[in-house]
């Protein structure tokens, strides 16, 4: 069977039940829509360029010694392809060169593991920050209905800036 069958039939039911609320909540009289961006929040908010500036900076030195071992292979690499070696010194480089391919890719996979928990933890009080900011913008602008990640709104509907705006001033 088909793995996206059962996600599409998901989607379809999300998307049916969506409607249904959508044209219960038009009757029941939803006067103001808003819609938010949070990949821009993420993205263009002052406290998101922080924490990408904060994890640049506790991550470089680690981003370097990793460049340093890749470039450091790629040496060895052209000195293996230049066929100048001996019997001896070949095997001598083949082994090196097995050993910082290992190396490295041990290093790459502990960097990214590290980078995300910490680059999750930094986004989840961001998150958090983000959500009180559009609470209370709901509330202050009398909002009914604030959506967050759909498929297609229309431009007037996004209050993306204002959150952001929000976000920045505070």
């Amino acid at each position: 069977m088909n793995k996206a069958v059962p996600y599409l039939t998901h989607v379809l039911v999300a998307a049916a039940l969506s409607l249904g609320l959508m044209g219960s909540a038009v009757a029941d009289g939803i006067q103001k829509l808003g819609f938010i961006d949070t990949e821009r929040v993420y993205r263009e908010s002052r406290q998101a360029q922080s924490i990408q500036q904060t994890l640049e900076k506790e991550f470089s030195s680690r981003h370097q010694a990793l460049e340093a071992l890749r470039r450091k292979g790629e040496n060895v690499e052209k000195t293996l392809a230049s066929g100048k070696l001996s019997g001896a010194e070949r095997e001598k480089n083949v082994k090196e060169l097995s050993e910082l391919v290992r190396q490295y890719r041990t290093e790459q996979a502990a960097l990214a593991e590290e980078y995300n928990l910490r680059r999750n933890e930094e986004f989840a009080s961001l998150q958090q920050n983000a959500n009180r900011v559009i609470v209370e913008l709901a509330k202050k602008e009398g909002y009914d209905l604030i959506l967050q990640d759909v498929i297609y709104v229309n431009s007037k509907y996004d209050i993306t800036d204002r959150v952001i705006k929000s976000m920045n001033t505070r």
